[in-house]
């Protein structure tokens, strides 16, 4: 017995409050950045902690706009649609 099925109209609006999400975390991250900078910097002065490498993730964002826009252009299958 196949679980919960979510068509592609649930799918895309699941993304788009997940990509809004990130985003307004995104916005405070930028708004803290200069804080948690100059945090870090003095940090570094007085030897408090050991510097770390900073990473780039992959953008979350991208890849769920690239997906809804692969949803959105692909016909809803009868059966799904359905439902």
């Amino acid at each position: 017995m196949p679980g919960p099925t979510m068509n592609n109209q649930e799918a895309i609006e699941m993304m788009n409050c997940c990509k809004q999400e990130i985003v307004s975390l995104r916005a405070t991250i930028d708004r803290l950045q200069p804080k948690a900078d100059a945090y870090d910097n003095l940090a570094i002065v007085l030897h408090l902690l050991p510097a770390t490498e900073r990473r780039m993730g992959e953008n979350v964002v991208w890849v769920l706009d690239k997906r809804i826009r692969e949803l959105e252009s692909k016909p809803q299958p009868i059966a799904d649609a359905a439902e």
